[in-house]
């Protein structure tokens, strides 16, 4: 007999699931908010907060740009994020209940991931605009 297919209509224990639902909404929360402050151009370019590449850290243009530019992909990736809340307690199944974690969670961050390129690819056009406005008479 196999035990996993004795439990395969229990529901998740009440600790994994307040674990898992306030998990989804700290994630939404830092999401959204890294949004609205990178577009308020409140993040100061640091190791720990925001978005972190080569190219944020090479100078405080591209840093504040892409920041700006990615913002409301952020803010949309943390809403993105939110209808779990609704859909894991409604599920009615343990695989029911994964997917409704993993298919708004993978939205989400196909959203961030889409804009964080958009936003470095915008601002490395603009770098090279101004830089070569620079160079006018």
């Amino acid at each position: 007999m196999n035990p996993l297919a004795e439990n395969t209509d229990q529901m998740m224990p009440l600790i994994p699931f307040v674990l898992v639902m306030s998990s989804v909404v700290v994630m939404a929360v830092v999401l959204v908010l890294m949004g609205v402050l990178g577009a308020r151009r409140r993040i100061k370019p640091n190791g720990f907060f925001g978005i972190r590449t080569a190219y944020t850290y090479s100078s405080d243009f591209a840093w504040y740009t892409v920041h700006g530019l990615a913002a409301r992909w952020s803010v949309m990736a943390g809403i993105a994020c939110l209808p779990s809340l609704v859909l894991i307690p409604v599920a009615t199944t343990p695989n029911g209940q994964i997917a409704a974690l993993l298919v708004p969670m993978g939205l989400g961050m196909l959203l961030l991931t889409f804009g964080m390129w958009r936003a470095h690819k915008v601002a490395r056009a603009r770098e090279v605009r101004e830089a070569g406005r620079a160079d006018l008479p």
